[in-house]
């Protein structure tokens, strides 16, 4: 070597290249990391806002009163007089839900229906109407000489509503 200063200075310059692509490597994981814990953080909210949608109960018994609750409280704003209604028991839906239901029946005009169901679908909940059936109580075989026909019908509905299976309770298998 000729110059060895200079080879030793040629030899460094490598290495600056190096570590410059190294830090460049790093600053752009560090900006990853900063940025899948912004996600997780914002999947976290989604998944709390989600639960939050659910029906709630440390066990079926206690979701099954809520579900009564939120279906009560959706008759009373629309001043419904509710009939007969059963629970069934919650049924396993998936890996990760129950679903428990609600058959009911009442007797109201048809604007008293639509409202009960826009209560029901405006719910804080996720909740579902299975069925619905709709019959006359008394049908109009003409024009009344003044005012409007008051309509009756007399409405059975089956609600549905979801609620989490347990974490421990999801990872054990099914049974049946």
């Amino acid at each position: 070597a000729v110059l060895p200063a200079w080879d030793r200075l040629k030899d460094q310059a490598s290495v600056v290249d190096d570590k410059e692509d190294q830090l460049k490597r790093f600053r752009k994981a560090l900006q990853a990391k900063t940025h899948y814990s912004q996600l997780l953080e914002q999947a976290r909210r989604s998944i709390a806002e989600g639960e939050g949608r659910l029906i709630k109960g440390d066990n079926p018994t206690l979701a099954s009163v809520e579900l009564q609750t939120l279906v009560e409280d959706a008759a009373k704003k629309v001043n419904i007089s509710l009939g007969p209604r059963s629970v069934t028991p919650a049924k396993r839906k998936d890996n990760y839900f129950n679903e428990i239901s609600m058959t009911l029946s009442f007797e109201g005009t048809p604007n008293q229906m639509s409202s009960m169901l826009a209560e029901l679908r405006n719910s804080s909940k996720f909740v579902t109407v299975r069925n619905l059936q709709v019959s006359p109580i008394s049908t109009v075989q003409e024009a009344p000489p003044k005012g409007d026909v008051k309509k009756t019908v007399r409405v059975s509905l089956t609600v549905a509503g979801l609620l989490a299976i347990p974490p421990m309770a999801a990872a054990a298998p099914k049974q049946g």
